[in-house]
């Protein structure tokens, strides 16, 4: 990012965004930190979906520091293809900056304030995006008298005009804290696989058992999705007493049986089926494949 100053960030029309913290405690300056930088990657990703012609820059100032109260002013600039300072870079800021910074705010307000109520979701949200708006609660949500404010404005004939805001509280703060944790928890899950209908055989334990490095617990195959055996876990406790039920009805070997399966699979980082989550259980073949399969 370029260096710039304050003023020539601010530019003739003075369009920026401003955080307030109006707090009774100290705020721990990685939190406050961490507030900006989730603001920041968010204003850099909306620019990117709204004006993908532009590139946006910012930089943080600290406007004003006293007692029960910090300012500071998120000051962006925008970027065409002449590059910094050049006079087509400034004629797009000077018209469209402060639309910008007010979409943006009213953008980040519909974003996050679904989180403040009990089951709120945003579904359009990534897991980056949650880091993001953690990020931006993180700052009030330990002190119980906090307040954080964000607004877009320009200044005109001297006059300081906001043209968007939005504020939240405390209480607010720490429920879309666990909110936010929640989502990500269920948005992790979902970034699996999730396969319907497949067909599901146990291995036996003392086989898996007898091989180097293998732990204990249910193991087994599912041809369709890999060759190999792979820990077998649920989803649900009732997904695991239907489970228990299907194999206690059984009347042939339960390693030779195929059971008809939905699953989560968990992959790893490169992709790679690490273990199958059964998120239910629908029939059950009792009459496999006739060897057992085996963990290549």
């Amino acid at each position: 990012m370029a260096t710039i100053s304050y003023s020539k960030a601010m530019g003739e029309d003075g369009a920026h965004i401003r955080l307030k913290l109006d707090t009774d405690e100290p705020v721990a300056l990685s939190d406050f930190v961490a507030n900006f930088v989730g603001i920041g990657n968010q204003f850099e990703k909306f620019v990117a979906r709204e004006r993908p012609d532009l590139k946006a820059e910012s930089e943080i100032f600290i406007k004003e520091v006293r007692s029960g109260c910090i300012e500071a002013d998120l000051v962006a600039w925008v970027v065409g293809a002449g590059g910094l300072g050049s006079a087509a870079v400034w004629a797009i800021d000077k018209m469209d900056k402060i639309q910008i910074l007010s979409k943006f705010v009213k953008d980040m307000k519909g974003n996050i304030s679904p989180y403040f109520k009990k089951g709120g979701r945003n579904p359009k949200a990534t897991k980056s995006d949650l880091s993001d708006f953690y990020k931006t609660t993180k700052a009030i949500s330990r002190d119980p008298k906090a307040i954080a404010s964000l607004e877009a404005a320009v200044f005109e004939d001297g006059e300081r005009k906001i043209r968007a805001a939005f504020k939240f509280n405390n209480a607010e703060a720490r429920q879309a804290e666990h909110e936010i944790t929640e989502h990500r928890q269920e948005l992790d899950a979902k970034s699996d696989e999730n396969q319907e209908r497949v067909l599901l055989q146990f291995v036996r334990p003392s086989i898996e058992a007898g091989k180097p490095g293998k732990k204990g617990g249910e193991r087994g195959v599912i041809e369709s999705i890999a060759k190999r055996a792979l820990p077998v876990l649920y989803a649900s406790a009732l997904a695991e007493e239907r489970m228990l039920h299907e194999k206690m009805q059984l009347e042939g070997n339960v390693f030779r049986a195929l059971f008809d399966v939905s699953v989560n699979v968990e992959l790893s980082a490169t992709g790679r089926p690490v273990a199958y989550r059964v998120t239910a259980v629908h029939t059950v073949l009792e009459d496999g494949d006739e060897g057992d399969l085996l963990d290549g």
